[in-house]
């Protein structure tokens, strides 16, 4: 069986430069894959890549949900752990995005969901949900200048109308009670295409 060394020297031997660097790189990516840090950097930065594509739209009339008042009662916490019903979102366009700090899909779309708050803040309610710690909620929006308003779950899941499988999801809710985007993954929110969903919920 053949030494790590002699290996080394048919590979060396072997490979034109460019295949040399080809090895050299996949290498590298996969040591960066295994830690932590490097891996949530490279994958949010992938993701952000995708957000050129993926577009939100308005489902079918048919497929649109509607929240119960049932639905409305889901209790959540807002900053120091004070209570907050979604029930005050009742009559309000509602963005609802549920998302994590480690998540780097989340992180990748944060950006635009910030952009689009810039613009529709004051006619849209955002809610961005989370389970984790306030402290380290609190210190990623710092650190990166964002200014969505968080809620915590807090031990309470929301409701079924809102169930979701993975992050980030979102959903957008009409004054009535009608879930007329729900979108998994990231996704570019700050296009025309959210703004248009927007304008026509507005009216």
């Amino acid at each position: 069986m053949a030494t790590l060394k002699e290996r080394f020297t048919k590979w060396k031997e072997k490979r034109s430069i460019w295949q040399k660097a080809g090895d050299i790189l996949f290498w590298i990516l996969i040591i960066l894959f295994l830690i932590p840090a490097p891996r949530k950097a490279i994958l949010t930065t992938l993701n952000r890549a995708v957000l050129n594509v993926k577009m939100p739209r308005m489902m079918n009339e048919e497929k649109q949900g509607r929240l119960s008042d049932l639905d409305y009662n889901w209790l959540l916490a807002w900053d120091q752990n004070e209570p907050f019903y979604f029930s005050n979102m009742r009559n309000e366009v509602v963005f609802l995005n549920f998302w994590g700090t480690w998540c780097p899909p989340c992180v990748a779309e944060m950006p635009e969901i910030q952009s689009l708050y810039k613009k529709y803040g004051n006619r849209v309610a955002f809610m961005l949900v989370t389970s984790e710690k306030p402290e380290v909620v609190k210190a990623f929006m710092k650190k990166n200048d964002f200014l969505m308003p968080v809620f915590y779950l807090a031990g309470n899941q929301p409701p079924e109308a809102l169930s979701f499988s993975a992050f980030p999801t979102t959903f957008i809710i009409s004054r009535d009670g009608k879930v007329v985007t729900r979108k998994t993954g990231a996704t570019n929110w700050d296009s025309r295409a959210t703004e248009r969903i927007f304008e026509e919920l507005l009216k």
